[in-house]
């Protein structure tokens, strides 16, 4: 059966159990897609700026290695050159050659960097051949000489200027058309003896030892996660951290650079630049060997290989290693994030479901107040009025935004007391909810009964955030019932006239029947007569009490007896008074004959019994006295300065409390100014209770008198005119005067 009733209510709401699933999967997907599309974001943006780590690293050593490679190819240029002043100098002595060679040895020793030096002569004989191998420097013997008559370096060498270098291509050396082995990559730097006359008398080649220039490229692929490659200017390779691949094109390879997927681009770029392809990413650029202009003694460097290109790669498992360690992290961290949201999201979708519940329910009651006949406004804790309802603004006349920041005051009538509001306010403040019928007026100046509930609104840590009221028009019903009043009187007075009619006979016969029985000595008869009298003035008693309710007779709200009002409020604020609080009376003789206005004083002594009953806390005592007192002008008013002068009923009101300052002395009746800031009461006291006593009592034509000392507690004297003296001729009336005037303070203060 609860099951029944909650389906039904989740139908009737809109809200069925699918909606907690689909709230689920969406909820679901809305953090699961960014989360995937964040990863992959993350990830492609990881690759790509460890791409451009990559290519930073690649190009800075790529140019680091360009400039090395040139390093060991214009040492050798330099000292051919110099090498060639000193064949100048001495090949056309008469032994010129044998001193040559002499140079050469010790040069070649001194070097260790050429595998050869050789003096060929303009025949194409060689006549000097020195090398260096196995750290021995020897001579060949002039029997084991070759002509090198047709070959490029010497036919090309021969027709340079005087001051230029032939560099050959970088190959292994070859001997007698076959690759010597093992085989020694070799560089020929080549250059015209002339002497000084003019006269050429051969060239002079060094062969550089190649792998003087590779060992660059050779330490730096041991010491790095880069790899180097060489290659020449028709593709082929020189230098592969792959050694199958270098010198290809001489060992019998037909690999070409060029061959290699996406790597055409190398060698057709006349400068350098990145390549990436699916092997790896490529930074490569040319190395030009040739130089035009070089300052000193060699004027041109011309090369048999115009530039070699140099490259370095970076794997693809290396490429991209770090990122994927960091995708494989965030997969891991993603995954866990994505099933542990699998409850978390179904938890999201009851409170999902629970939060368009409140919500549906918020705007439901919303739709209710609006459209309600009921009045209903809601204030701040001080009674501004914060909203209403349109049942109100019809009632009323007054406009929503005629009323909104007024306070409820623009309804009263004037058919009440103060002493009626300030029991509610009271109640209000003790976080009670009131009840009551009020008179009020419309903005239009007719007056409306309202029954209506006052209750405050608590938040979670207890404190009263806001009072709603919730009043009905029960106009309707009160002229009714003054309708059959009014009824009800006419009846009651015609009904007193009539036996009042049927009376007056009656006594009138029943007294002549007296007068003659006690002329006639008639004892019996005349006590008889004497009852029916009786009966009769009992009844015309009742008689006049009926007339007197029927012409509507009320009580004086006017001047009331001083003493008798104090202790009905004694009584009733005694009651209200924590355990720990004692409050006393101290009348003086005479307050039971002198008056004042009951309305005023009742709210001005609540007030200032509230504010002593704060000052006060858990434990202490006050004390209301009264009595007489005459002033003559020595002292002043300690609210409006006035010096005091005349007869005044002085009320005091005293406390052991806290007391106050100088400065909060100073204060003390300031509108919205509160000593309690530190107290235990923060937030239940607007500050308006003594500004409020100092209106009602300068209103009603008196003033105060305030003393008080921090620590030693506060006197308030209330200074009333005297309104009436009673006198003592009217004892029995005045005692019963002041009794009804008690009793309805009770009624009031209830």
């Amino acid at each position: 059966m609860p099951g029944d009733v909650k389906r039904r209510d989740d139908a009737v709401s809109g809200f069925s159990s699918t909606g907690v699933l689909v709230s689920a999967v969406v909820f679901y997907l809305s953090v699961a897609v960014p989360l995937i599309a964040t990863i992959v974001g993350l990830h492609l943006a990881d690759v790509y700026f460890e791409h451009r780590q990559w290519a930073g690293r690649q190009l800075a050593s790529v140019r680091v290695a360009s400039e090395s490679l040139l390093v060991p190819v214009y040492q050798a240029v330099n000292d051919l050159s110099l090498m060639v002043d000193v064949a100048s100098d001495l090949v056309d002595k008469p032994d010129g050659v044998d001193e040559l060679t002499r140079e050469l040895v010790r040069f070649s020793r001194h070097r260790a960097v050429y595998d050869q030096i050789r003096f060929i002569n303009t025949q194409g004989m060689e006549r000097i051949r020195v090398q260096h191998r196995n750290g021995m420097t020897t001579v060949v013997p002039a029997a084991d000489l070759h002509s090198r008559a047709g070959q490029t370096i010497f036919t090309d060498t021969m027709t340079l200027e005087r001051n230029d270098i032939y560099v050959s291509s970088f190959d292994l050396n070859v001997e007698n058309n076959r690759v010597e082995y093992p085989p020694r990559p070799t560089i020929r730097v080549v250059q015209p003896v002339v002497d000084r006359s003019g006269v050429r008398h051969g060239i002079l080649v060094l062969n550089l030892i190649g792998e003087k220039v590779l060992e660059v490229l050779v330490r730096a692929d041991r010491n790095s996660d880069l790899r180097y490659w060489l290659v020449n200017s028709a593709g082929g390779w020189i230098f592969n951290d792959d050694p199958a691949l270098a010198w290809g094109g001489q060992l019998g390879h037909d690999d070409n650079i060029a061959d290699m997927a996406g790597l055409s681009d190398a060698v057709e770029n006349p400068i350098g630049g990145l390549i990436n392809t699916p092997d790896g990413q490529f930074a490569f650029k040319r190395v030009y060997l040739s130089k035009r202009n070089i300052p000193g003694t060699v004027k041109n460097v011309l090369s048999e290989e115009p530039y070699w290109i140099v490259l370095t790669v970076v794997r693809s498992d290396l490429l991209n290693s770090n990122a994927s360690s960091r995708l494989e992290a965030m997969i891991v961290i993603g995954v866990i994030v994505l099933v542990a949201l699998f409850p978390a999201s179904f938890s999201w979708g009851r409170w999902r479901r629970r939060t368009e519940r409140t919500k549906w329910l918020a705007r439901l009651n919303a739709q209710i107040i609006e459209q309600s006949e009921e009045l209903v406004y809601v204030t701040s804790p001080d009674a501004t009025i914060l909203f209403a309802n349109p049942a109100v603004t019809r009632l009323t006349g007054y406009r929503r935004e005629e009323l909104i920041g007024k306070k409820p005051s623009i309804f009263q009538s004037g058919r009440h007391g103060a002493m009626f509001y300030a029991s509610l306010w009271k109640r209000l403040k003790a976080e009670k909810s009131v009840q009551a019928v009020f008179v009020n007026r419309r903005k239009d100046g007719t007056v409306f009964y309202e029954s209506k509930t006052i209750s405050p609104l608590f938040n979670d840590r207890g404190e009263v955030t806001h009072l709603v009221s919730i009043g009905r028009d029960i106009t309707a019903e009160q002229e009714r019932q003054e309708r059959e009043m009014r009824l009800a009187d006419q009846l009651s007075l015609q009904l007193s006239h009539h036996f009042n009619n049927l009376l007056s006979p009656i006594v009138n016969y029943a007294e002549m029947a007296a007068d003659e029985a006690e002329e006639n000595e008639q004892a019996g008869i005349r006590a008889d007569i004497e009852k029916v009298l009786s009966g009769a003035n009992r009844i015309r008693d009742v008689l006049v009490k009926i007339s007197a309710m029927s012409l509507g007779s009320r009580l004086s709200q006017g001047v009331q007896v001083v003493g008798p009002v104090l202790r009905g409020i004694l009584k009733i604020e005694r009651s209200a008074l924590p355990d720990g609080v004692h409050l006393s009376l101290e009348i003086e003789d005479g307050m039971d004959y002198v008056g004042v206005e009951f309305d005023d004083l009742a709210l001005i002594l609540s007030e200032l019994i509230g504010n002593a009953r704060d000052a006060i806390g858990d434990g202490g005592t006050i004390t209301l006295r009264a009595g007489l007192l005459t002033y003559n002008g020595a002292q002043a008013c300690s609210t409006c300065g006035e010096p005091l002068s005349g007869d005044f009923i002085e009320i005091t009101v005293s406390d052991t409390g806290c007391g106050m300052s100088a400065s909060e002395l100073s204060h003390a009746f300031d509108p919205f100014f509160s000593t309690k800031a530190s107290s235990r009461l923060v937030g239940e006291t607007l500050g308006i209770g003594l500004s409020r006593v100092r209106s009602r009592v300068h209103a009603a034509g008196g003033h105060i008198r305030i003393y008080s000392q921090q620590g030693q507690g506060t006197s308030v004297h209330v200074l009333c005119p005297v309104r009436e003296i009673v006198t003592k001729s009217g004892d029995g009336d005045a005692d019963e005067h002041a009794n009804e005037e008690s009793n309805s303070l009770g009624v009031a203060a209830s």
